[in-house]
């Protein structure tokens, strides 16, 4: 049964494209899926994540290839029945193609204006279809504005999110147009 659902569409402008996604709450869970066109190539995922916000399982289908990428209640990550001890521990899953994921982390820590927080994010490359821990850092600088920085690929930006979390603008990467 479906609790509550939110809808985005964003442009994307590196690469250009853009992604359609839904998000779900249901009993005990938020599920994030959708379709993106990035760089010439059709990516479409499904993501659950339980009710603390962590993430529990991941289905890609990027061009003709599928993954698998589940999290165990221990911590441990699998992509394809294979473990992946880089990102053991880890809470949230990144997809590199979508801002979608990143209102998983923004909703799991749900911060007060003024604070921030340091995650480390199970991060799919786009690049070469692997899972790696990638460094992130929240701030929440009001009601509807973070400052989002991955400072191991230099990138800090001012995200603007909506009351549901899910993020409108990603100024040079992403704008929501619904």
């Amino acid at each position: 049964m479906i609790a509550g659902a939110h809808v985005v569409m964003w442009l994307g402008y590196q690469p250009p494209g853009n992604d359609a996604c839904r998000f779900a709450l249901t009993e005990g869970n938020l599920i994030v899926e959708g379709s993106c066109e990035a760089g010439g190539v059709t990516h479409r995922y499904r993501v659950r994540a339980g009710a603390s916000g962590i993430t529990r399982r991941a289905r890609l289908i990027i061009g003709r290839r599928a993954y698998l990428i589940e999290r165990d209640a221990a911590g441990n990550w699998t992509m394809g029945g294979k473990a992946v001890p880089e990102v053991a521990g880890l809470e949230d899953i990144d997809l590199g193609f979508t801002p979608a994921t990143n209102t998983l982390p923004i909703r799991r820590l749900a911060l007060s204006p003024g604070a921030g927080a340091d995650v480390t994010a199970a991060w799919f490359d786009p690049a070469d279809h692997r899972l790696k821990p990638l460094r992130q850092r929240y701030d929440r600088t009001g009601p509807h504005h973070y400052r989002y920085a991955a400072p191991d690929h230099g990138v800090t930006v001012d995200l603007t999110v909506d009351d549901f979390g899910a993020v409108r603008s990603y100024p040079g990467y992403w704008d929501a147009t619904v």
